[in-house]
């Protein structure tokens, strides 16, 4: 068994509650999360690329991962494609704070439907005609009262055409949506942070007028430099942005120089409710500045 597929068999062990028999995790149902991969047009076209995307459809109040999962692993992907393709990584839509039955915060990830995006790109010299079948191996984590690893080959075959891809009927829209919603830095908002041994300060503040009120915010940490399962405290600075206060994790990267992750509000970040998590990236100061950067 190689080791990708060692570890997630080990946290199920490591991950079922205090008390519960083996027997509890070995009657389990062997998935709560069915895999697929969809496409966001009905068609290839050669040397151009092409977004498809992992779409999880998890059953009620059971979860997967994001990058940095807190407790977990994050879904990863071993692809089989024809000579001459590529694959970009995934493009993580923001996550949400996972809760097991009890309450207790489990981690960073995904529940309901989710679309995992990525870029495939074929080759230029793909010649037109025919149809092209596309592989890819999936492992993830799936979790409620206990967590079982979850694996699947899937595939997806489309025809190569020369002209204008077409939208798919059943997925491109939804794909699009997940692009247009992944996290990204935008000029309505500026950010600073700055830290000492024990926590940092994360400053965000509207660029010029407010034009929209964000709730319930919370940093999400690509690194694990913040603890995942610690309250965070918000606080709005009386000028339309917020500061707040996390906790440096004792098992994150203790040379970290900037604080990278993503900031979620519930009401997203511009009008009308889009753009749900502000990607940030920035160096520490001394002190923030709460112009941003």
């Amino acid at each position: 068994m190689s080791a990708p597929r060692l570890l997630p068999m080990l946290l199920v062990l490591a991950l079922v509650p205090m008390g519960a028999s083996h027997a509890a995790a070995a009657d389990a149902p062997p998935s709560h999360v069915q895999a697929s991969l969809v496409a966001a047009d009905a068609s290839i076209q050669p040397g151009q690329p092409l977004t498809v995307a992992i779409r999880f459809l998890h059953d009620p109040n059971w979860h997967t991962y994001w990058l940095n999962p807190g407790i977990g692993l994050p879904t990863t992907l071993d692809w089989d494609l024809p000579p001459g393709w590529s694959a970009g990584p995934i493009q993580w839509p923001a996550p949400i704070i996972l809760k097991d039955p009890n309450g207790n915060i489990a981690g960073n990830g995904y529940e309901g439907e989710t679309f995992l995006p990525l870029t495939l790109t074929p080759p230029g010299s793909l010649p037109a005609g025919g149809t092209m079948e596309l592989k890819v191996g999936v492992d993830w984590l799936m979790c409620e009262a206990i967590c079982i690893p979850g694996s699947a080959q899937l595939s997806l075959t489309l025809p190569v055409r020369g002209g204008p891809a077409a939208p798919d009927p059943a997925w491109g829209e939804k794909i699009r949506a997940t692009l247009a919603g992944l996290p990204r830095s935008d000029p309505a908002w500026k950010v600073a942070a700055a830290r000492d041994a024990k926590a940092i300060t994360l400053s965000v503040s509207p660029a010029g007028m407010p034009v929209h009120t964000p709730s319930n915010l919370h940093f999400f940490s690509a690194d694990q430099l913040v603890g995942f399962d610690v309250p965070q405290q918000v606080a709005a600075d009386g000028r339309g942005g917020y500061v707040l206060t996390l906790q440096v994790a004792p098992e994150g990267p203790q040379d970290a120089k900037r604080l990278v992750g993503v900031l979620t509000s519930d009401r997203g970040w511009l009008p009308g409710g889009q753009l749900r998590g502000l990607e940030v990236d920035v160096p520490f100061s001394d002190t923030p500045d709460m112009r941003g950067r």
